[in-house]
C-alpha cells in the first residue's frame, strides 16, 4: 500500500471484507449494527474468551464493543495487563471463531514476546539493511485459522509513520521470517535502478521509468531481492540484493483475450526446442549473462524451461507472437539473492 494511513486501512480489512456482499450483482441487504456484549450467547461468549485467552496468555481482558455484521460478529475488547486491544470475527453461519487479532504497541515488545523471538526479530531487522534500519510502531498477535493464505498463525510488525514495511514471523512455520519495505526510489542506488529499467528496455523494447522500489526477504526460501516496478505496477525487474544480479523481469506484452484464447494459442509449442533456444538467446545473455548452449528445453503451454545439470535454470514465456516477455533465472544454489 502506498498512501497515508495504510495502517488503519489494514486495521480495517477485516471489516470490509465482512460486508463486501461475495458478487456485485447480488448485493447484500445485511446492515450493520452494533449490539450488546449482553447479546452474544454464553456459547458463542465462551467460544471468543477462550480463543482471546489461548491467543494472550491471560484471562484479564474485556469485551467492549460487539457489531453484528449479518453473517458474523465482530467483538473488540481490550487486555488489562498490557497496553493492547483486540478483535475478533464469529462466523454464525458456521458456529466458530474465524480469526483473533491481538494489537501492541512497539513498546510492548519485552513483555509480551518470548525472549529468544524478540532476539531474531530486533537480529533479522538490523541485518536487513545497514544503511536504513526498519522502525516499526505496533506488532500484532493473528490466529486465523480458515482463511485461504499462509501464514494462519503468525506476529506481524508494522512499519512506523507513513512507511509501508512489515515483518511477519510464521509460528506454523518454525518461526520462520519475511520481510517486506518499500523505499522511495531516491533512495535506492542509482546503479539498481538503471540496471532494473534497462532490463525492462532489453526485454520489451521500449523506456520504462522505476516509479517503486522495495526489497523483501524470506527465510523459508532464502530469497532477499529488491523489486523495481513502473508506475502502472505492470513491469518489474527483480535484482538480487546480495549479488546485484538481474533475477527476474516481467513485462505487459500478453496478448490473448481469454482463457480460452490462450488454450488454442499454445496447444502446440511454437518452438521447437532449439528454435527456442535461438528467440531467446539474446536476453539470456544481456540480462543474465549466460549460454544456453548444452541446455535441455521444456515447454508447457507458453513457458519455456530451459535446463542444464549443475548450471541455472531459466524459465521464458513468451505472447501469441512468440516474444518472450517474462524471463526468470534461478541460480543453480536455488537462492534468489
Amino acid at each position: 500500500m502506498r498512501k497515508k494511513g495504510w495502517l488503519v486501512a489494514v486495521t480495517a480489512v477485516i471489516l470490509l471484507m465482512a460486508a463486501i456482499p461475495a458478487q456485485a450483482e447480488s448485493p447484500s441487504t445485511e446492515e450493520t449494527t452494533v449490539k450488546t456484549v449482553s447479546s452474544l450467547t454464553p456459547t458463542v461468549t465462551s467460544r471468543l474468551e477462550e480463543a482471546v485467552r489461548k491467543l494472550a496468555g491471560s484471562e484479564a481482558f474485556t469485551f467492549d464493543t460487539v457489531m453484528d455484521m449479518g453473517k458474523t460478529w465482530i467483538v473488540e475488547g481490550e487486555l488489562k495487563d498490557v497496553a493492547a486491544v483486540f478483535q475478533t470475527e464469529y462466523n454464525k453461519v458456521n458456529s466458530r471463531v474465524e480469526s483473533t487479532t491481538l494489537r501492541y504497541k512497539i513498546g510492548s515488545m519485552d513483555q509480551v514476546l518470548p525472549s529468544e523471538l524478540k532476539k531474531k526479530v530486533l537480529k533479522a531487522i538490523e541485518s536487513f539493511d545497514k544503511d536504513k534500519k526498519l522502525e516499526f510502531e505496533a506488532f500484532w498477535r493473528v490466529h486465523s485459522p480458515y482463511q485461504n493464505n499462509e501464514p494462519k498463525d503468525y506476529w506481524v510488525f508494522w512499519g512506523a509513520g507513513d512507511s509501508s514495511s512489515s515483518l511477519y514471523v510464521d509460528i506454523a512455520d518454525e518461526n520462520r521470517l519475511s520481510i517486506h519495505a518499500e523505499y522511495p526510489v531516491g533512495d535506492v542506488s542509482s546503479k539498481l535502478v538503471t540496471r532494473a529499467e534497462n532490463a525492462l528496455r532489453n526485454t520489451w523494447g521500449k523506456s520504462v521509468a522505476i516509479a517503486h522500489a522495495s526489497r523483501h526477504k524470506d527465510e523459508a526460501d532464502g530469497s532477499f531481492y529488491w523489486l523495481f516496478e513502473d508506475a502502472n505496477e505492470t513491469s518489474s525487474v527483480r535484482i538480487g540484493a546480495v549479488t546485484g544480479r538481474v533475477l527476474k523481469v516481467s513485462t505487459p506484452q500478453t496478448d490473448w483475450k481469454s482463457d480460452r484464447d490462450f488454450a488454442a494459442s499454445f496447444s502446440v509449442p511454437k518452438y521447437a526446442p532449439e528454435q527456442a533456444k535461438k528467440a531467446v538467446a539474446a536476453k539470456a545473455k544481456w540480462l543474465f549473462n549466460m549460454s544456453l548452449s548444452g541446455y535441455s528445453v521444456k515447454t508447457e503451454q507458453n513457458t519455456y524451461t530451459f535446463t542444464r545439470k549443475g548450471q541455472a535454470t531459466l524459465t521464458a514465456k513468451i505472447n501469441k507472437k512468440g516474444v518472450f516477455y517474462e524471463l526468470s533465472l534461478v541460480p543453480s544454489n536455488g537462492k534468489l539473492q
